[in-house]
């Protein structure tokens, strides 16, 4: 496919993404009213499928680049910042599949919307990789590493729907979508199960990474390598939140706020490393 092609696919899913965001917010803002009762219904349907539209089309750009380039889409800022919003989107298709609370979407999808504008917004590194990183078992590190990163964005998620409904049921206020959020228990208990599975792709995604260093010429595994050790401390963080969890029964609100601490660390080890530190993971 031709470059101008090319850019024509990602910027109708740009627009797509950005009509999904706007329709995810809406299904939130209009709240229960009973003047429009079947305009919440038709909104979270446009939402929604708006959204599988977005992710076919970026997985379609997504294949033909990599077809085209002959490599994942690792090797700049611009490509992984578009293999993230596909990875946010693919969770919060399986958690809306597995318990149908769409409420999340207000707030993932307009993030995997902002992540994928970057995306768009920069000129694209064509340039080869490196022949020692020219191995497909780059793919499942990199595909593990980013889905974990869209769980635990997805947790962060639900940590805040928590933390919004907690404060407007404690000032016992009327809240216009009061009716459409997760309950308290709802959103705790996704949050935590969110964090789990990002823990767990996490691991697997550092192990397959150690595992590459035995097969890949002139690398080397060293512990001072900066996406490496944030790497690491993010990891640690959120183990020790679920051990607290687990041993001290931390729930609800303090379980809230530690989702929101280890997103931070998981931006720190993804744009905060990228954009001004040097590492051998850098996406530049």
């Amino acid at each position: 496919m031709s470059t101008e092609l090319l850019h024509f696919l990602f910027l109708v899913t740009v627009l797509v993404y950005l009509a999904a965001s706007i329709f995810q917010a809406l299904y939130l803002a209009i709240g229960e009213r009973s003047e429009t009762p079947t305009l919440r219904p038709r909104i979270a349907s446009i939402a929604f499928w708006g959204t599988c539209l977005g992710f076919v089309l970026l997985t379609l750009f997504i294949a033909l680049w990599w077809s085209r380039e002959g490599h994942f889409p690792m090797k700049h800022w611009t490509d992984s910042t578009a293999f993230f919003a596909w990875a946010i989107t693919l969770i919060y298709l399986i958690v809306v599949r597995v318990t149908q609370l769409r409420a999340i979407g207000s707030l993932v999808i307009p993030g995997a919307f902002i992540t994928i504008l970057i995306s768009y917004s920069f000129s694209r590194n064509t340039s080869a990789l490196p022949e020692n990183l020219e191995t497909y078992w780059l793919v499942p590190h990199i595909t593990l590493i980013f889905l974990a990163y869209a769980a635990f964005f997805t947790a962060f998620g639900f940590g805040l729907l928590y933390l919004m409904a907690e404060k407007k049921i404690r000032q016992k206020t009327n809240m216009l979508f009061h009716n459409l959020f997760p309950s308290l228990g709802a959103s705790d208990e996704l949050g935590y199960r969110c964090t789990i599975l990002g823990v767990i792709l996490l691991t697997i995604g550092m192990i397959v990474g150690v595992l590459l260093t035995q097969y890949i010429k002139n690398l080397t595994w060293r512990w001072l390598d900066s996406q490496i050790f944030f790497t690491v401390v993010t990891w640690v963080i959120y183990v020790v939140q679920i051990s607290i969890r687990q041993l001290w029964g931390w729930r609800g609100r303090k379980a809230a706020y530690s989702e929101i601490v280890g997103f931070i660390a998981v931006l720190c080890t993804y744009i905060g490393v990228n954009l001004f530190l040097d590492s051998t993971h850098t996406f530049r």
